[in-house]
């Protein structure tokens, strides 16, 4: 059995749910993923007559036999039994307990979400992804995928496309479509579901379809519904935001399975496709499904669109992951152009969110540029597992960070550095600086900065050491000035080896700080680590602008002080 992407993610909800539902096109492989990956799990199959009928006229019998867990096939052919297993899995508690497979998505989900609602986790399991396909050993040629599809049978058993996906299609027809009762016209639907085929990559236009099968656009959209319902095909819807422009609101049309679609066009060999004037939106449509399949493995929800706007400009595929998006242009030939780059770049301009912007085409060759990037169909799984990871650190810092920067306290940090500490380190700078040069053989002025391990050292503030420090403080997470973790800010000077009038080999220290804890601003100046009382002050209101004593006044203060200190040592170097 080739290993399945959705693998990880279906045991890891069957660990945290009681009920693990997985659905999907036929023959996408559910059952033997689910048989093989629950093999200590009884199977019971809804397809078989007597399994049926017993889940129809004695449901709790038919559970009961399910007692030590049970992977329970085509749960669509008996919705009915849902609402007894609700019962059933209410008084046994527990996870793990009923692995449920089914082909008709809406019908399934409806009664899902109104028998098992928040007892069961939803998967979608799709034919092969790229990454399975090349672990078959099949081609991985573009032509040759577009022709012989995705479906794990064909892969697995090498069966002829042509033979293998026509039988899918007759099946289907006879067996889901005939059974439905909603197709009184088998023929029409035929036809209808080849013109489907040879609109891929289109806008889904109802009135146009249901014209050129002679029926109304109303049956059309019926008929379409159907086809959604049994994964036969999709719609991509357009992307929608409030960015000024006129918006194309149509969805695109899409098979999931590209083989069936080729199939369904008359597309018998693969040598075909290289003039065939679909080979374009063939392409497309397995770079389309391709994501899909991304997101549905890893239990995602699809969050895909195309864009396009009134003015032409269109992209054929923005994927989103958390706060990204990644914007994928699909060119089907082998030779890029600058062009194929210009969408991209115009629609950055217009979605300030795409942060990833991907050509995948027809070469083999993955081609950087400083911008954007060029990669083969293959390269595009890694780039969707690039984004996917940008969306789990956002999420795993999120998660981790503490609470937002507290607003008031950059407020009083902005302040007290604004009309206080800067006005006031600017001035002394200036004095200390004629004092050093002209009356000591050296000195030496620095500022300290710090909050917590947030910590900065220079020489001045002039060389943008403050916006940087600010900006690491109020970027951290949980950002506050409190009485353990207080913001200081402080300036020093050293002037060494007197040689002015008077006694010599003296050294003098000055010192200002600033310290702002929750109760509020205090300023001590030292000189010589003793404190000058008169420019000592403790602001005890939090708000700084009460804070008294203008930096004007603190330089004039301060340097008054530093001489008299100076005068003193000169009279007596002991004092």
């Amino acid at each position: 059995m080739i290993e399945r992407e959705i693998t990880r993610r279906l045991t890891d909800l069957h660990r945290q749910y009681p009920v693990v539902t997985l659905t999907g096109p036929r023959q996408s492989g559910k059952t033997t993923l689910c048989r093989e990956t629950f093999p200590q799990l009884r199977y019971l199959n809804l397809e078989a007559s007597d399994q049926r009928e017993l889940a129809e006229t004695d449901p709790r019998g038919f559970l009961r036999q399910a007692r030590g867990g049970a992977v329970i096939d085509e749960i669509q052919n008996v919705p009915q039994l849902l609402s007894y297993m609700q019962v059933d899995v209410d008084e046994r508690g527990g996870n793990g307990l009923y692995v449920l497979t089914g082909s008709e998505q809406f019908a399934l989900s409806r009664a899902i979400s109104q028998s098992l609602a928040g007892r069961t986790a939803l998967l979608r399991l799709l034919p092969f992804s790229l990454a399975e396909r090349a672990r078959t050993g099949a081609s991985m040629a573009a032509d040759d995928m577009i022709f012989s599809g995705f479906y794990p049978r064909i892969l697995d058993q090498a069966l002829n496309p042509s033979q293998a996906l026509g039988d899918y299609f007759e099946t289907y027809v006879e067996r889901d479509v005939r059974r439905s009762n909603e197709i009184r016209n088998i023929a029409s639907f035929r036809r209808f579901v080849r013109l489907c085929a040879g609109r891929v990559g289109q806008l889904v236009n109802f009135s146009s379809l249901g014209a050129d099968v002679g029926v109304s656009h109303s049956t059309a959209r019926e008929w379409l519904k159907i086809l959604e319902a049994s994964y036969v095909v999709f719609r991509l819807a357009p992307y929608h935001a409030n960015i000024g422009k006129r918006l194309i609101k149509s969805p695109k049309l899409y098979f999931y399975d590209v083989g069936l679609a080729s199939f369904l066009i008359g597309i018998e060999r693969p040598e075909q496709l290289a003039t065939h004037p679909l080979r374009g939106p063939l392409f497309e449509n397995m770079v389309v499904a391709e994501a899909l399949k991304h997101r549905f493995n890893r239990g995602r929800q699809p969050h895909l669109w195309f864009f396009r706007d009134s003015n032409g400009l269109e992209c054929d595929l923005l994927c989103e992951s958390g706060l990204r998006m990644a914007a994928i242009e699909i060119k089907s030939g082998l030779t890029l152009s600058s062009g194929h780059f210009s969408v991209l770049h115009k629609l950055a301009e217009i979605l300030p969110g795409v942060s990833s912007r991907t050509v995948v085409y027809g070469g083999t060759e993955r081609v950087p540029r400083s911008d954007a990037e060029a990669v083969p169909i293959e390269g595009l799984s890694g780039v969707l597992d690039r984004l996917d990871v940008d969306e789990y650190v956002t999420d795993f810092v999120r998660e981790r960070r503490g609470p937002d920067p507290s607003e008031p306290d950059i407020d009083r940090l902005d302040a007290v550095y604004r009309d206080h500490a800067r006005p006031t380190v600017e001035g002394l700078e200036r004095h200390c600086d004629q004092v050093g040069a002209e009356l000591f053989s050296s000195h030496h002025q620095f500022v300290e900065l710090e909050h917590g391990k947030i910590w900065a050292r220079a020489r001045s503030l002039a060389d943008g050491t403050w916006e940087r420090f600010r900006s690491e403080c109020t970027n951290a997470a949980g950002f506050a000035i409190t009485d353990d973790k207080p913001v200081r800010i402080a300036f020093g000077c050293s002037f060494d080896g007197y040689t002015g009038r008077g006694s010599t080999d003296f050294d003098v220290n000055l010192a200002v700080e600033w310290s702002m804890r929750s109760r509020g601003v205090e300023r001590v100046v030292t000189i010589d680590t003793t404190a000058v009382p008169v420019l000592g002050l403790t602001a005890t209101p939090a708000d700084p602008s009460r804070i008294p004593a203008g930096a004007d006044h603190v330089v004039a203060a301060t340097v008054r002080a530093l001489l008299e200190r100076i005068e003193e040592l000169s009279q007596d170097p002991s004092a």
